[in-house]
């Protein structure tokens, strides 16, 4: 069959469909009307020829007391027929609309009484656009509360990222090394503190001027968030010079391993006299309160850090090393 065919004989079949209740709905009530007015009155003329006057009269009788008598089953049946089966199927649609179902409609059979507009068709054709409008208002909603959702992690990440670098910023490390503390305690993990300071950065901006500051700190935080694990560890920028990491359920061996390649990889740049000075804690394995350790954390890292500074720059200083050089002294 050819498309153009094929189309026509689809608009037909539901053409044919649309009008299908309708077409019974005449036939049964043409049914009604021959069964309870044609066949009666043909009758009682028929009976008028043959039958005797004081006979036609009890026939007149009952047929009238038919008549009456049918009065309450052919409203019933005809409102049935007309209304209730319409009011039904729009009943199931607004339970339907209440579930949330807004993709369906009502389908509507084109016909008029006369010159006026059947009210029943008028009252479908209403439902219909009362739906297609909640479903549109619907979607603008759930749109503009998707935007509103990514605007809200956009401001959120902002107000915990670093501008220049992209690390999280000083605000966030506070959350998230208590929050970390407190999940390495209870599940029993490892935990490391890495400080890191820019040595000589003052004298680099003062030569290079501050686009050379700033893109030596940003290739830092770069270093930074490559050398450590994304989900896992978290790196971040205090402010000026100062970076971080929180690394987590690595030992201290591979931690000096982490901190070592990025001092490295950072003096691989050469711009000027800049170096690296790194102070490094641990998670104490008997920690039991995750605030007290997380500043317990801090302080033995930023010691360890000034440590680092005060005896040379450019190394890295742990809590064991930090412990040895100072019993030696």
């Amino acid at each position: 069959m050819k498309p153009n065919l094929k189309a026509k004989h689809n608009k037909l079949s539901l053409f044919s469909k649309s009008l299908l209740p309708r077409i019974r709905l005449k036939t049964r009530a043409l049914i009604a009307v021959i069964l309870l007015v044609v066949l009666p009155a043909g009758t009682m003329l028929i009976a008028a020829e043959y039958t005797k006057h004081s006979s036609l009269a009890m026939l007149l009788c009952l047929h009238f007391s038919l008549c009456v008598a049918m009065c309450v089953p052919l409203s019933g049946w005809l409102e049935e027929l007309l209304i209730n089966s319409e009011l039904r199927r729009m009943n199931s649609f607004c339970v339907k609309l209440k579930q949330g179902k807004l993709d369906q409609r009502l389908e509507l059979q084109q016909h008029r009484i006369g010159n006026t507009t059947d009210e029943m068709l008028l009252l479908q054709h209403n439902l219909n656009w009362l739906a297609h409008s909640v479903a549109k208002r619907e979607h603008r909603l759930t749109q503009s509360l998707l935007k509103t959702r990514r605007d809200k992690e956009r401001l959120n990440l902002l107000s915990y990222t670093d501008h220049l670098t992209g690390l999280f910023n000083k605000r966030f490390f506070e959350l998230k090394l208590i929050e970390t503390c407190a999940r390495c305690i209870s599940c029993n993990t490892q935990l490391h503190l890495m400080l890191i300071d820019c040595d000589h950065f003052k004298e680099v901006n003062d030569k290079y001027g501050h686009q050379e500051g700033d893109r030596l700190l940003a290739n830092l935080g770069q270093i930074i968030e490559l050398s450590v694990r994304n989900g896992t560890d978290f790196p971040f920028r205090f402010g000026g010079d100062e970076f971080g990491a929180i690394l987590v359920g690595v030992d201290s061996t591979r931690c000096e391993q982490i901190a070592e390649r990025i001092r490295i990889k950072f003096a691989d740049m050469k711009i000027g006299k800049s170096s690296l000075s790194i102070g490094i804690s641990q998670l104490c394995c008997h920690a039991n309160d995750p605030e007290t350790e997380a500043d317990s954390l801090f302080a033995t890292a930023d010691k360890a850090l000034y440590f680092a500074k005060n005896t040379g720059r450019d190394k890295i200083i742990s809590l064991t090393r930090y412990n040895e050089i100072s019993h030696h002294n």
